[in-house]
């Protein structure tokens, strides 16, 4: 038979075939998946840029490289050849006075064009992206401070500034302490009118590119390899201050959830096409009976699920497109700055991707469905055919595993996916079907018709491993997106807490600790000082740094520069003890305790001993513990925290850290004014910017969350509808011998609800292996169990499947049995 014969017969079959569930089935699968993994990919896309996009806001531009020293104009020339834009900044510490105050302050120089990525946003607004010469910009901190206006003059050096703008928030603060103390924008080119910079001064000369995202990334890897001791560089697509790890996993949540959209979707289109390719069976016998040969079969059916994937592909566009346009106004609101334009020209992965499914997935069906022999028509036992050699599933699974990688853009999530697949189906389906004929037993007792739900479940034994199995998996994969969902959120939130500090306060002298806690605690704050005192790593077990440590780990830091040490009797609270004991609080020993990343660079391990110098004298201590130290607490952290008895004798100053809310308005200003010589850090600005961060990435995640919930329980309606249309002429049958509809209603129910029980109770186990490796691998999250979903997932199962059995139910009778 000819190609347009063939494709004439696929025509009139299609159009047949519209009114059989199976290929409506069919047709509702590639629509799903064309739909479900289109509109992912572009709203991912989407919320990964402008994530990226806030990220940057924050660091005021793609790439920061920081150095003591001006930036080479090398280095310029080689980012305008690669289309970047750059500028610069120069921010130094220095006295900010007026005719009755004076304030430490950090300067910020800049020149236009100045953020290259965010805004100034200011008070009042101002035409110009930065303060035009003889004029300034001040944080409003440092206004307070003062006690000024915006309108007042202020002296920097022998210039005077007139402060035309407070400033609400600003990207670009810099880094190291000096960045978070009360800060003025000032134009580059007063910078030498103020005379401030001196030879030996403490600048930080600082560039800020941006660029497309290629340039940017190949321009940091270049910089990378060539930095210098006192250069640092931050990148949006890197390390970034704190946001570094909440976007990396946002970007993990986001390739995991579009992975398990991509999941369901493949089950949605086995499910369906194993139904579909069984009901044909009859029918490719009737057709090879008046002559088509086998392989004339298999290409007419070829042509009949391209058809049916070019109309559901089309449509799959259509709803992917419209419903990225539905959910506009909503995605506008999850970040402030809106997200980047969509780049439409990933919808054309949405049908690629379910063609590319469909043809995998569809190969072992096309090929039954054409082996069938004509006595098929004759004898029910020929309609079925031999399954697949184990080389051809195989290959099936591992071109399904490089489709998913060249979707995820992951070799290795795509593997833990068909591994994690294949298992789910096999595994749990088969465990989960033992478990049924106890529980049939046990109801078969309570129920009329017990023993016909004890003998359906015997006779759909080989079937219900196949349901079970896709159960489970739905049921894991359900559960595992929330749970990895929550402990991500909660992660993000305990980045910052509530009650996290927003003030440092250092140089405190020792004769200044009495008065300061009384204000303080006059004040309604609650807080502890903590001596601090500069030392250098000089002996590593009596021997020089460089004998017992290797070239890699003597690049480390702490081995180049001072130390902040401190000492203390008990052991910090905000601190996690890992390994050893503190001491007493009376010892006289020379004990240390040591931060734990630090100790592992090091190779160093309970015993081993540190020599130190401080202040031109040395001394050791022996490792007596390991701390785990959040350093974004943003409370006072040590590497080093010794006895008690080693450091007291050495010069030393305070540091505390506390939170000042809106009741304690002005507040900083009189501290200064009673305690001149402190030095208050104000780290507010800073914790709202990244706090918005993680509100923004909390509310993206929950979005996608809740869009691949929605479509996961599309497929389990239409997993039990398909089901239950297999039920209608038993049911029918059963109603002629006596039985009442309520009664094979009710044998439906149950028969389902134990399914779900089933599968409830092993998606339970799998769910704890799953968000076991997520958390692990993708999140990089610590392994934690979670011993309620033991018991709600077997009851979320049954109530599912219960729920959607009576949703799905249609009436059976005598008229059904004359219909087939």
């Amino acid at each position: 038979m000819r190609s347009q014969q063939l494709v004439r017969l696929a025509l009139k079959q299609t159009r047949s075939d519209l009114r059989t569930f199976e290929w409506r089935a069919l047709l509702l699968a590639l629509f799903l998946a064309t739909a479900l993994s289109g509109f992912l990919t572009l709203l991912g896309n989407q919320l990964e840029k402008g994530l990226s996009h806030q990220s940057a806001a924050m660091l005021g531009a793609d790439l920061s490289l920081s150095d003591s020293q001006p930036i080479a104009e090398a280095l310029r020339k080689e980012a305008a050849q690669r289309g970047l834009q750059y500028t610069d900044v120069v921010q130094f510490s220095s006295m900010v006075s007026t005719d009755e105050q004076m304030l430490l302050s950090s300067i910020r120089a800049v020149d236009a064009p100045y953020p290259l990525r965010g805004e100034i946003i200011t008070d009042p607004p101002q035409s110009t992206p930065i303060p035009a010469p003889g004029t300034a910009w001040a944080e409003q901190s440092l206004l307070e401070r003062l006690g000024v206006q915006v309108g007042a003059t202020v002296d920097l050096g022998y210039a005077t500034f007139t402060i035309t703008a407070a400033v609400l928030s600003s990207p670009d603060r810099g880094t190291g302490f000096r960045s978070f103390s009360p800060q003025l924008l000032i134009n580059h080119q007063d910078l030498a009118a103020t005379r401030v910079i001196q030879p030996g001064s403490r600048i930080g000369y600082r560039t800020l590119f941006s660029g497309a995202e290629a340039p940017v990334r190949d321009f940091y890897t270049q910089l990378n390899s060539d930095l210098t001791p006192q250069q640092r560089l931050w990148s949006v697509y890197a390390d970034q201050p704190l946001a570094a790890g909440a976007l990396q996993n946002a970007s993990g949540f986001l390739r995991m959830t579009s992975l398990f959209g991509l999941l369901l979707c493949g089950l949605l289109i086995t499910l369906s096409l194993r139904r579909y390719s069984h009901a044909q069976y009859r029918r490719s016998a009737l057709l090879q009976c008046l002559g088509l040969r086998p392989q004339h079969v298999l290409r007419l059916y070829l042509f009949k699920l391209m058809l049916g994937w070019a109309s559901a592909a089309l449509l799959g566009i259509l709803a992917s497109g419209l419903a990225l346009q539905l959910t506009g106004s909503l995605l506008q609101t999850i970040l402030p700055s809106g997200l980047p334009a969509p780049d439409y020209r990933l919808l054309v992965i949405g049908p690629l991707l379910s063609l590319t499914l469909l043809i995998l997935i569809g190969f072992a069906p096309l090929m039954g469905i054409s082996r069938i022999p004509v006595m098929g028509l004759l004898r029910r036992d020929q309609l079925s055919h031999q399954g697949l050699s184990w080389p051809i599933r195989l290959i099936i699974l591992a071109l399904s595993g490089v489709v998913i990688a060249l979707y995820l853009g992951s070799i290795i999530n795509a593997l833990a996916a068909i591994l994690l697949t294949v298992a789910t189906i096999l595994v749990a389906g088969l465990c989960a079907s033992l478990m049924l004929p106890p529980l049939g037993r046990l109801l078969a007792r309570r129920f009329r018709l017990g023993r016909l739900l004890s003998y359906r479940l015997r006779q759909q034994r080989q079937w219900h491993r196949i349901q079970l199995g896709i159960m489970c998996l739905l049921l894991t994969l359900f559960s595992s997106l929330l749970l990895s969902q929550t402990e991500l959120v909660n992660r993000w939130r305990a980045q910052l807490p509530v009650n996290t500090p927003n003030q440092f306060v250092i140089n405190i002298q020792p004769w200044e600790l009495q008065p300061l806690s009384q204000f303080l605690t006059e004040a309604g704050i609650d807080t502890t000082l903590y001596p601090m005192i500069r030392g250098r790593i000089t002996l590593i077990n009596d021997q020089p740094p460089e004998a017992v440590l290797s070239p890699q780990q003597m690049q480390n830091n702490a081995l180049k520069r001072e130390l902040n040490l401190s000492w203390s009797a008990t052991a910090p609270a905000h601190n996690e003890l890992l390994a050893g004991d503190w001491w007493a609080e009376d010892s006289q020993e020379s004990l240390i305790s040591i931060e734990q990343e630090l100790a592992t660079n090091l190779g160093l391990t309970l015993g081993d001993k540190i020599g130190f110098e401080v202040a031109g004298q040395a001394f050791s201590a022996t490792i007596s513990s390991i701390r785990k130290v959040e350093w974004r607490s943003f409370r006072p952290n040590f590497y080093m925290i010794f006895s008690p008895g080693v450091l007291q004798n050495y010069p030393q100053t305070y540091i505390t850290s506390f939170r000042l809310g809106e009741e304690h308005a002005g507040l900083s200003r009189e501290l200064l004014r009673q305690f001149p010589s402190l030095t208050l850090i104000d780290v507010s600005q800073w914790i709202e910017q990244a706090s918005t961060l993680i509100d923004r990435l909390i509310q993206a995640s929950t979005l996608i969350l809740g869009l691949t919930l929605s479509a996961g329980l599309v497929l389990v309606q239409l997993l039990v509808y398909q089901e239950l249309e297999q039920r209608r002429h038993e049911n029918a049958l059963l109603q002629v011998l006596g039985s009442t509809p309520a009664q094979t209603r009710q044998l439906d129910i149950l028969e389902f609800a134990l399914l779900g029980f089933a599968s409830g109770m092993m998606a339970a186990l799998l769910t704890e292996i799953v968000t076991g490796l997520i958390s692990s691998r993708l999140l990089e999250l610590p392994v934690i169990l979670h011993p309620s979903i033991w018991i709600l997932l077997p009851l979320a199962g049954t109530a599912l499947f219960t729920l959607s059995t009576l949703i799905s139910h249609r009436k059976s009778g005598f008229s059904q049995l004359q219909r087939h």
